[in-house]
């Protein structure tokens, strides 16, 4: 059931974009809210985030043997699409590649300050330092919107996939105090760590195997999942932007070019995965 539920939400993916009209957050505020009694914030985030998923495994478990498993499938996938990424990433991606390669350095900016937080701190003419952060973004998100939520799908079940995007989602919540979201992050990295490493292996796989080997180990004590995924897909791919050189059509061809490796990477290494995950359900 769970590879025909990534491949129903795959092709809604392909369709909508994103996880379409199902992706409404709103309701995460209120039910935060609504455990506004709760002994402490931390109480209140952890029980934000238990209610949705308790709540989950309780309608499955009671629909599980119901109609030959078709409503426990139809919830399964549209918790599915829910806790993958949100937005499309492709478009905003590809609006800020064509800013980048017309040399508007300004208008690539902006595009890259709606998928990546850290934009928004640094100086605007800054490109190598730009292109860096947009190049871990994109490595990152092609992480957290697809392949984190698949693992814990596969594995546990869509109650834990869609634990894990609440969580994401909640990090970013001006509401939430600095202690919440310390907590986020620590259970972000948990949940985050054995899927990252199995990412990289694919990207170790699929690229440049002798480099990316090097990247693993170079990387192997990194915390941060993003800085990890990005140093191992950086050192799987071919593709390298000249040192102390910033500016000129070399340097803007050469970004471009190692930012459309990063996305053919993740997509080999998504599809390598999704390979391996049908040939487990067939066994």
């Amino acid at each position: 059931m769970e590879f025909l539920a990534i491949l129903v939400a795959w092709a809604a993916v392909q369709f909508w974009g994103s996880g379409g009209n199902i992706q409404q957050d709103g309701w995460l505020r209120r039910v935060y809210g609504f455990f506004a009694w709760a002994p402490g914030p931390q109480w209140q985030l952890g029980l934000t985030v238990l209610a949705p998923v308790l709540g989950v495994l309780l309608v499955l478990g009671l629909l599980d043997d119901f109609l030959f498993h078709i409503p426990a499938f139809a919830i399964a996938v549209a918790v599915l699409l829910y806790s993958l990424g949100r937005g499309d990433f492709q478009i905003l991606l590809r609006l800020y590649l064509n800013s980048w390669q017309r040399g508007d350095l300004e208008g690539a900016y902006q595009h890259a300050r709606g998928f990546s937080c850290e934009v928004g701190g640094m100086e605007s003419d800054n490109a190598l330092q730009l292109h860096n952060n947009v190049r871990k973004a994109a490595t990152y998100q092609g992480f957290e919107r697809w392949f984190a939520v698949v693992f814990w799908f596969v594995l546990a079940g869509p109650a834990l996939a869609l634990g894990y995007r609440l969580l994401f989602i909640l990090l970013r919540e001006p509401y939430l105090s600095q202690a919440e979201r310390d907590t986020c992050n620590r259970a972000l990295y948990f949940m985050e760590w054995l899927p990252a490493r199995l990412l990289a292996l694919a990207f170790v796989l699929v690229g440049n195997f002798d480099r990316g080997v090097a990247g693993f180990k170079a990387a192997a004590d990194m915390e941060g999942s993003a800085e990890f995924l990005d140093q191992v897909a950086a050192a799987s791919i071919s593709a390298t932007v000249p040192e102390g050189q910033v500016d000129g059509e070399h340097f803007v061809a050469a970004a471009a070019e190692q930012l459309e490796c990063v996305q053919q990477l993740l997509s080999r290494s998504l599809l390598c995965w999704v390979f391996f995950i049908a040939m487990l359900q067939l066994v």
